[in-house]
């Protein structure tokens, strides 16, 4: 049932022996998923073990909700976790924590709803945890920006993220959201192009 959850959960999918791992994205009119080709404005940068970011470029007026589901099993048990929110989110961050609907969790049913209830609800509680993040863009972006999801085992240096901790081993999973707009080297190689473009015309 757990590899059903995984598989049902319109993402990529990695697994070992140990592990395995699902990362999700919706966005209003992209839904990411393992049977259709990845959308352009979608970039996965994970190791074999299903650590590192994704990434979601959303453009343009109108209201843009992106999400992160994350569903990761630490150890051979997947039962004996603790998951925890630390710090304040952001303004138009939203996020979860449960126990991902097998037994009496909703975040995966708030997830494909497209809102999460910024609670956890397995809090103290060793469980099954599966963690979600979520972005809102009310009024819209101006350009265009970019919002990337990361996991890892280090813990980051970010003003809010998720954790989930396996009780067997202490072993400590991370995620947290960023935003940003294109790198400022990318800014620059557009103004030179225009600047060259400008000459070329002129000496036309």
């Amino acid at each position: 049932m757990k590899k059903a959850l995984l598989a049902a959960a319109a993402s990529l999918l990695f697994a070992s022996s140990a592990n395995a791992v699902s990362i999700s994205l919706f966005e209003i009119g992209v839904n990411k998923d393992g049977d259709q080709p990845t959308p352009a404005n979608v970039k996965y940068a994970l190791d074999s073990s299903g650590l590192g970011s994704v990434s979601v470029i959303v453009k343009g007026t109108g209201s843009h909700f992106v999400l992160g589901y994350f569903d990761y099993e630490i150890g051979e048990l997947f039962f004996d976790e603790l998951g925890a929110a630390n710090g304040a989110p952001d303004i138009g961050e939203s996020w979860e924590i449960d126990e991902p609907g097998f037994v009496f969790g909703n975040i995966y049913n708030n997830f494909q709803g497209g809102a999460l209830d910024n609670t956890n609800g397995i809090e103290g509680v060793l469980e099954d945890v599966a963690m979600a993040l979520g972005r809102t863009f009310s009024n819209g972006v101006y350009g265009h920006t970019r919002v990337t999801f990361f996991t890892s085992l280090e813990q980051p240096r970010v003003p809010f993220y998720l954790s989930q901790m396996d009780d067997e081993t202490g072993t400590t999973l991370y995620l947290w959201s960023t935003t940003g707009v294109p790198e400022p080297g990318s800014l620059a190689l557009l103004g030179i192009g225009l600047a060259l473009l400008g000459v070329v015309r002129r000496r036309r």
